[in-house]
């Protein structure tokens, strides 16, 4: 169980790839790629301004529903505190599966084996991926010491809030394993041109990573629904600004 999620996502996300046909018109500008970092993250902090109704309104219900899960966060846990008093075997492979070095290592191997095969549709999802993972990582960790929440393992119940940026390890809003896993879950869903089976295993990992992080104690259920949501709405914002300049790319070529 400890390394399952590792070896499943790692086999999807090649089966995933192989079977698509490479274009050469997809092969990355790594000097372009490196600047979208600058540009993506402009663009990232003033999208609110550019929110139509359709994207206020997903806004707005996400956190209604993440507000209202507060209030039932504690009887939402105790079935998984039960559980976790059994058994945390399942708890210890989210963990790791999730993490930060495994995701990103994951990535970093993704990229160094589409260089070597030559797959340029394999690479340009691993240099997205990579830069929402980071961009996921940076918005999470800064929203986590802006409210400082107790974790359930820390004793203090589901409303505890510490306020911004004190070192009391108060950091469960919201998952940064949830973000990050449904992060990559997006990204590989949207490489994939949107394949149902993938859409269905890959959101079928994340969700078992968010549940893994109630379990062993570290989150409560409204900290992974908000990390789930968050990690999809970066990756969707990365994909979809970089596949606009691989788009300009391709008709440069075709002109």
């Amino acid at each position: 169980m400890k390394y399952f999620f590792c070896l499943l996502l790692s086999w999807q996300v090649q089966f995933s790839f192989a079977q698509q046909p490479t274009d050469s018109t997809t092969v990355s500008n790594e000097g372009g790629y490196f600047k979208s970092y600058w540009d993506n993250g402009l663009r990232f902090v003033t999208q609110p301004a550019r929110w139509k109704g359709g994207d206020w309104a997903i806004f707005g219900g996400s956190v209604a529903l993440t507000a209202g899960l507060t209030f039932i966060d504690e009887d939402i846990n105790k079935p998984f505190a039960r559980w976790n008093a059994k058994d945390q075997s399942f708890g210890k492979g989210g963990s790791l599966a999730g993490s930060t070095p495994v995701a990103v290592g994951s990535t970093l191997v993704t990229l160094g084996i589409a260089s070597i095969i030559k797959n340029p549709r394999l690479k340009a999802f691993a240099l997205d991926n990579l830069q929402a993972q980071i961009f996921t990582g940076a918005f999470t960790f800064g929203v986590k010491n802006l409210f400082g929440r107790a974790r359930p393992v820390n004793g203090r119940g589901a409303n505890y809030w510490d306020g911004p940026f004190k070192s009391n390890q108060f950091e469960s809003f919201f998952s940064g394993h949830a973000s990050v896993s449904f992060s990559t879950a997006t990204m590989i869903y949207l490489h994939s041109k949107k394949k149902l089976w993938v859409g269905l295993l890959s959101y079928g990992i994340a969700t078992g990573i968010g549940i893994s992080r109630m379990h062993y104690q570290k989150h409560w259920a409204s900290d992974v629904l908000m990390g789930a949501v968050s990690g999809w709405a970066v990756s969707s914002f990365i994909f979809h600004q970089n596949e606009k300049r691989r788009i300009t790319r391709k008709m440069k070529v075709i002109m």
